[in-house]
């Protein structure tokens, strides 16, 4: 199968969908072959995705020029679908695995309530300040929960700035573990208060330690978060 996907579009894509203009696709040409692909290079996207299902494994072949179909890497996934942690370049932080906290299946209202019951988050600078508040909570088709927030700037006492952002916080998996819920959010704002930079609505939204990791407890939780944060935007606070 992928050797004849391959074959069919020998210098990649560029749009893999067809439609009524290129009914077979955009391709790359020879001439014009797109940016370079590989596994330190991923802005392309010129790859072939291939779910092997009797061994559980996605795997991503390289189909740009000169590439010569070679895999570039590889996901395999558990019996239940959990994924091969090691394999999704996790932090060292992250890789830790902590004893199972069940309890009643986490609600929307239950997630609701704890968020309520965190410490007031904003930072205050002078004569500006960066107050985030939680909107709302609900269940999504695959029984995950999100969490719709906003984040609001005030300058000298006006409204600045607003941004509202949903957060796709808790897989259906940790609806099983409400105090591993509550171990991360304490963490979260333990985290969030430390720097005002952090109130940075868009990488709230992208934390998922809750699928990446097995961690558990606060302290572990506080670890991976501060970890994410000087990966995302350590250079910016050294050059500052």
């Amino acid at each position: 199968m992928v050797r004849q996907l391959i074959d069919e579009a020998p210098w990649g894509w560029s749009l893999c969908m067809p439609g009524p203009e290129r009914p077979e696709g955009q391709r790359f040409s020879e001439e014009e072959p797109g940016l370079r692909v590989g596994p330190e290079e991923t802005g392309a996207v010129a790859y072939v995705y291939v779910f092997d299902v009797e061994a559980r494994r996605l795997d991503m072949f390289a189909t740009h020029v000169g590439g010569e179909g070679r895999r570039l890497s590889s996901v395999s996934f558990s019996s239940t679908g959990s994924p091969d942690l090691p394999a999704l370049d996790l932090h060292p932080e992250e890789t830790v695995t902590e004893p199972f906290l069940p309890g009643e299946p986490l609600s929307a209202r239950a997630l609701k309530d704890c968020l309520e019951g965190l410490p007031p988050l904003e930072a205050v600078r002078e004569t500006d300040s960066t107050r985030l508040e939680w909107v709302d909570t609900q269940q999504g088709p695959d029984e995950s929960l999100s969490i719709l927030f906003r984040v609001v700037t005030f300058e000298d006492g006006f409204i600045s700035n607003v941004v509202e952002q949903e957060w796709d916080l808790v897989p259906p998996s940790a609806r099983r573990e409400p105090e591993r819920v509550r171990h991360f959010l304490e963490a979260f704002a333990e985290v969030l208060l430390e720097d005002p930079k952090r109130f940075n609505p868009f990488w709230i939204s992208a934390q998922d330690s809750l699928r990446r990791s097995g961690a558990r407890q606060r302290e572990s939780f506080a670890r991976i978060l501060r970890a994410h944060w000087a990966r995302d935007f350590g250079s910016e606070d050294a050059s500052s």
